[in-house]
């Protein structure tokens, strides 16, 4: 499994998994909702411009530690072996409330 993957790849998957995205100058930010829409503080970005290439090993271990995960967790987020629902289970299994 390789540790790296596309940006693009990864801002499909989360704006499907219940990631509000807001796009500004230099990045590209990804917020949690919550099941009534509402921000929980889950939050994490890319660069604007990398979305033509790779996002490194590196990027996506910070990304999971943002996003509360391992970093296997978070290929099987961007992935999709990981869903929505069970990215909130995860979440609640921690402790945290989404």
């Amino acid at each position: 499994m390789s540790r790296v993957r596309s940006a693009r790849d990864i801002n499909s998957a989360l704006s499907k998994k219940g990631f509000r995205v807001e796009k500004d100058g230099d990045h590209i930010r990804y917020y949690f909702l919550d099941a009534h829409g509402e921000e929980t503080g889950i939050k994490t970005k890319i660069s604007h411009g990398s979305l033509g290439a790779t996002v490194s090993s590196k990027l996506i271990s910070l990304m999971a530690k943002q996003l509360h995960l391992t970093k296997k967790q978070v290929l099987g987020l961007i992935d999709c072996t990981m869903t929505e629902k069970e990215y909130r289970e995860t979440l609640r299994g921690k402790s945290i409330a989404v």
